[in-house]
């Protein structure tokens, strides 16, 4: 018997950052802000670039790029702040934020016609899960787990 193949359309976000794009879930993204000026945290790591105030929380805003050990992206008029829903396991609180290059564009990926992007294709780091390869470029998927387990070292035991 063959295996049955399901057909979806993921709505995602297409997040623009320095030199590629990251590809997320919609339902991941809690809004999508213009850029506001950011608070120090001292003593932060190099990708956290500040916090600032949404809904009455204090969210934390990370450079993807200075994740990767790239220079973090830098702040433009169109620049914007990505909040997302708190990962899998964290309090409902636990909010963080992406800086984008400029406004994410909304995609829907048609899981019967999405082409994987080969490992050469993408920046070379675990952070990454895969990607997709589409007419206007690669598309990478980050791997949420190990930024999780970036984010919060003491839980990852």
């Amino acid at each position: 018997m063959k295996p049955i193949r399901v057909h979806e359309r993921i709505h995602s976000l297409e997040i623009p950052l320095g030199g590629f794009s990251l590809l997320l879930p919609s339902a991941a993204i809690a809004e999508v802000t213009s850029y506001i000026a950011l608070d120090p945290v001292p003593g932060g790591a190099s990708w956290v670039l500040g916090v600032f105030g949404w809904r009455s929380h204090a969210v934390p805003v990370v450079s993807f790029e200075a994740l990767l050990g790239r220079p973090a992206g830098a702040v433009s008029a169109s620049s914007k702040l990505v909040v997302f829903y708190p990962l899998a396991g964290r309090r409902a609180w636990e909010f963080f934020a992406l800086l984008s290059a400029t406004e994410p564009r909304p995609r829907a990926i048609d899981t019967e016609t999405a082409v994987p992007a080969g490992p050469a294709e993408l920046p070379d780091t675990h952070y990454i899960a895969a990607g997709l390869r589409t007419e206007n470029g690669v598309l990478a998927i980050p791997d949420l787990d190990a930024i999780k387990a970036l984010f919060y070292p003491q839980a990852a035991h």
